[in-house]
């Protein structure tokens, strides 16, 4: 398996080839081999844990391109018997660790190669940041981009201070009070969406809804399976495609109420639909309603025929052993992709 290194003493990135059978003593010495760095002081770092335990790579958790830490050990300082402040470092440099610009440029190409490697953290930049995502294959475009949006943040950071440090010289005035109340809970906002992109960062995505494909008198078409829509309906355009607007019973006139309200235009009492996949006929009752959708298979269908939906297998399957498949996105044609506006109330 192929793993990634990244040399905390240098900020260079390395990218070994080892057997997941290799125990870690053994990938010490090759770490060694490759650095110079000695197996006694070698830290080895995997999902901010030292790995200690002399295992194989495989038990300790460790896949197929992984990304591990490797420092090392710092030596004892040896002691002095005469010091003079001629001598002593800079407070600066005592206190702070100032990365080079190349351990900075190294750091900053490890990200992009690792989100070239992971299609979803690809497909999280494009939506949330393209600019970033249209400069992931120019290695110097993208390293600037990251540069300029770190000094934003910077910048941000020092301004949000600065205003704080104001507020707080006249902690009793109630506006400033209030500014103040405000400022913390946006630094808690941003905190708990940098959390949010660490831990779960396919929640910052669109979400594709339900759709089946179905036959209405011969004539194919693609529904979207909606289980927050209290009934199933249909446009009156696709209606007359399928040549069953002739059924239309017009004393069902009226409005549906949810998320919106919109005009009934009457009621399809039944109509037999062939879902796609599946070889058998169900009988359907459709509200005419123009929608964004075309077709909304809703919670009134879906309980009539004992529907479950199954989102581990991605399928709807209907009754006790009947299954149809959900279409991927590429499936579903852009006419159907539009937003649910008949919603229950809650």
């Amino acid at each position: 398996m192929q793993l990634v290194i990244s040399l905390d003493f240098s900020g260079d990135i390395l990218t070994v080839d080892v057997p997941d059978s290799l125990e870690l003593d053994d990938f010490k010495a090759y770490l060694q081999a490759e650095t110079g760095v000695e197996p006694q002081d070698q830290i080895i770092i995997f999902n901010s844990k030292t790995l200690v335990a002399n295992a194989t790579l495989k038990q300790l958790g460790i896949n197929d391109n992984d990304l591990l830490t490797l420092s090392k050990k710092t030596p004892r300082p040896q002691p002095q018997t005469q010091t003079s402040s001629s001598q002593a470092p800079p407070p600066s440099q005592q206190s702070s660790f100032n990365p080079t610009a190349g351990q900075i440029n190294n750091r900053i190409e490890m990200v992009r190669l690792q989100i070239l490697s992971d299609p979803h953290t690809l497909e999280n930049l494009r939506l949330t940041q393209p600019s970033l995502h249209n400069a992931i294959n120019d290695p110097a475009k993208f390293r600037e981009l990251m540069e300029e949006q770190v000094r934003e943040e910077q910048r941000q950071s020092s301004s949000t201070q600065a205003e704080l440090m104001r507020l707080q010289q006249d902690p009793d005035n109630p506006e400033n009070q209030a500014r103040i109340l405000e400022l913390i809970q946006q630094e808690a906002i941003e905190e708990n969406m940098k959390l949010a992109w660490d831990i779960s960062p396919e929640s910052f995505t669109s979400v594709n809804m339900l759709h089946i494909k179905l036959k209405i008198n011969g004539v194919e078409q693609v529904a979207m399976v909606d289980s927050g829509a209290a009934m199933t309906v249909i446009s009156s355009e696709i209606a007359h495609e399928c040549g069953i607007s002739r059924l239309i019973d017009k004393r069902f006139q009226g409005q549906a109420v949810g998320v919106g309200t919109q005009n009934i235009g009457g009621k399809i009492h039944s109509v037999p639909i062939q879902i796609d996949g599946t070889g058998i006929e169900l009988p359907c009752s459709f509200y005419i309603v123009d929608t964004s959708v075309g077709i909304l298979f809703g919670l009134d269908m879906l309980r009539r025929h004992r529907c479950k939906i199954d989102l581990s297998r991605d399928v709807l399957v209907i009754g006790d052993n009947i299954e149809a498949k959900f279409l991927s996105e590429s499936e579903i044609p852009r006419k159907s992709l539009g937003g649910n506006i008949f919603s229950r109330e809650s």
